[in-house]
């Protein structure tokens, strides 16, 4: 087996737990139709692709879900939203913490891979190098395309099997893997066996 060089986390349920549920909350006690909001599953179902991949700005975002949610745009809900957006921000997981720790000890550059909420960029602050850090908006892709792991491949240098990935979603998981990126899902409880495992096979 390569040596590995890197280890690629994705950030909302694995470095922290993230909820939409007080942006939905606070959508549903602003709009004048409770129920048709409810009818299209709330905030948990808007479209966020666009403000994701960096097509639209966050005051643009704020106007779409205004018009989604039905209620009336002023600049007094920019802040609203994003303190709604930022109070689904848990800690961090001390189990990623640990492991991440493990790995800088392995001489293992740590990096983050996530399909991320632009606003939210200060949330995973501190946890890694700038220069490690890959998201959604800057690479205009979002997991689980390929094109995204290939593009963050390129940018580290690596080859595929010298690159561990971790994410909470299968199907961002096997993406990963067809490229031969050796992924795993990432459950708290076991994540540090299961990055031990990976090393244990190195020897």
């Amino acid at each position: 087996m390569a040596k590995i060089k890197y280890c690629i986390f994705d950030v909302g349920q694995v470095c922290y737990p993230y909820t939409l549920e007080p942006l939905n909350k606070y959508c549903l006690s602003k709009t004048a139709d409770k129920q048709n909001l409810l009818q299209k599953g709330g905030m948990l179902h808007f479209d966020y692709k666009p403000f994701m991949k960096g097509e639209i700005d966050f005051s643009a975002f704020c106007r779409a879900v205004c018009s989604y949610c039905g209620f009336k745009y002023t600049p007094d809900v920019e802040e609203e939203i994003d303190q709604a957006m930022h109070q689904g921000v848990g800690e961090f997981y001390p189990q990623t913490l640990k492991i991440i720790n493990f790995l800088k000890h392995q001489n293992v550059e740590v990096c983050l891979l996530s399909n991320a909420l632009p606003n939210l960029a200060n949330t995973a602050r501190g946890l890694v190098r700038k220069t490690n850090v890959f998201v959604s908006y800057d690479l205009g892709l979002l997991k689980p395309d390929v094109e995204i792991f290939k593009l963050v491949l390129q940018k580290l240098g690596a080859k595929p099997e010298e690159v561990i990935f971790v994410d909470d979603k299968l199907k961002n998981v096997e993406a990963a893997q067809s490229l031969g990126i050796c992924a795993i899902v990432f459950d708290k409880d076991s994540i540090a066996a299961d990055i031990a495992e990976i090393f244990k096979k190195q020897r």
